[in-house]
């Protein structure tokens, strides 16, 4: 399989040279490849000289927009994915350092299901110095200052199931700093929206999209990126974000998207009054009740993985998932079971923990309806 690694960059020379130098590092299987897209979106600070003034060991496209009114992120990505020739786009943002099997592990999802949306963390760093030497000769996060956060998602996983694909509004979490989508899939719908401007919910619309498309969705926790600097929403991002809103809501004209406003008590720099994992419960409940998801209507039967039925159980996941709902306890480290509960396509609910032990699970059990066991 060939990856396109699609990169939008404006005035972005300190993170697009970190970032382009994290990808020489890439391990990769002999068989597979990468080419680097690059779309500098008018850029004024010197952004050109550095993608263009060391020789890297990768096929390098880099694509000039001139600044003007229609830029922006959206329209930007479309050029890559435009003049992308890979059957994989993998999408990053240009302050971003990429760790050594970051790619490796996109490319493992869709090499085994084609029709996927697959996301994965993206951890923040402080403010420090960056080696920027240091970093060409090999990736360490010994080069950069120390990760401060870690991905907001995760909580949300961690309450409703590990399983991305099991979430109503898996789509919303389409954050495009670290998403692979066929690029098949991706000119079939029409890539992203260019009416959005500002900050916020462009890519999460293209997610709606590509659910709608019949596309199903997985979060690999192994394919981590790092943001070189931690975001923060300011007013006038937060005010770009509710127009945005309004803009997807009249699109689409359905309840679920306008549901995203339970969103708003948490971005809301002047007031947030709810945390943003409470306002992801609401959004997801609000859904699921639109969708007939209430609460006590299915059974589950019980899944338990360890390591001494860790190889029966990854032969027979997919059987039984297609013959009732699974809720899947795992204490093992595998990283293929998760892949092969996400990637399962199946018409019926499949929950899935990674588990720390009995105490963990008997909280899970008592918040699901169980059944009998197979």
């Amino acid at each position: 399989m060939k990856a396109s690694v699609v990169i939008p960059a404006y005035n972005s020379k300190q993170g697009v040279e970190i970032c382009l130098l994290s990808l020489i590092h890439q391990r990769i299987a002999d068989d597979d490849s990468f080419e680097v897209v690059v779309v500098d979106d008018g850029s004024s600070d010197g952004t050109r000289d550095v993608v263009r003034g060391r020789h890297y060991p990768f096929e390098l496209n880099y694509v000039h927009r001139p600044r003007g009114p229609e830029s922006g992120r959206a329209a930007a990505r479309n050029a890559g994915i435009r003049e992308a020739s890979g059957e994989l786009i993998v999408m990053v943002d240009a302050d971003q350092m990429l760790p050594p099997d970051f790619l490796a592990e996109h490319i493992r999802y869709h090499m085994h299901h084609a029709a996927m949306v697959v996301l994965g963390p993206r951890h923040h760093l402080g403010e420090g110095r960056f080696d920027v030497d240091r970093l060409a000769r090999g990736f360490t996060l010994e080069a950069v200052p120390q990760v401060v956060g870690g991905d907001s998602r995760e909580s949300v996983l961690d309450a409703f199931s590990h399983n991305l694909d099991n979430l109503s509004t898996a789509w919303h979490y389409l954050f495009s700093c670290n998403a692979s989508v066929r690029r098949e899939h991706l000119l079939a719908v029409g890539g992203f929206d260019e009416s959005f401007v500002g900050w916020g919910l462009e890519d999460s619309e293209l997610g709606y999209r590509l659910r709608r498309f019949g596309l199903g969705f997985a979060y690999n926790r192994h394919a981590v990126a790092y943001h070189l600097y931690e975001q923060v929403i300011r007013e006038d991002m937060y005010d770009e974000w509710l127009r945005n809103l309004a803009f997807f809501t009249d699109k689409h004209g359905v309840p679920e998207v306008a549901a995203q406003r339970i969103l708003a008590r948490s971005f809301d720099p002047r007031t947030r009054d709810l945390s943003w994992l409470e306002c992801c419960q609401r959004f997801e409940y609000a859904v699921r009740a639109l969708h007939g998801r209430l609460p006590g209507r299915v059974e589950y039967r019980v899944v338990r993985v360890d390591e001494a039925n860790r190889n029966e159980v990854i032969g027979a996941l997919a059987d039984w998932a297609g013959r009732g709902h699974l809720l899947v306890l795992d204490r093992t480290a595998d990283r293929e079971i998760p892949r092969i509960v996400q990637c399962s396509n199946s018409e019926h609910e499949v929950v899935y923990y990674r588990s720390s032990g009995p105490e963990e699970e008997r909280r899970i059990l008592s918040r699901h309806p169980i059944a009998d066991p197979f």
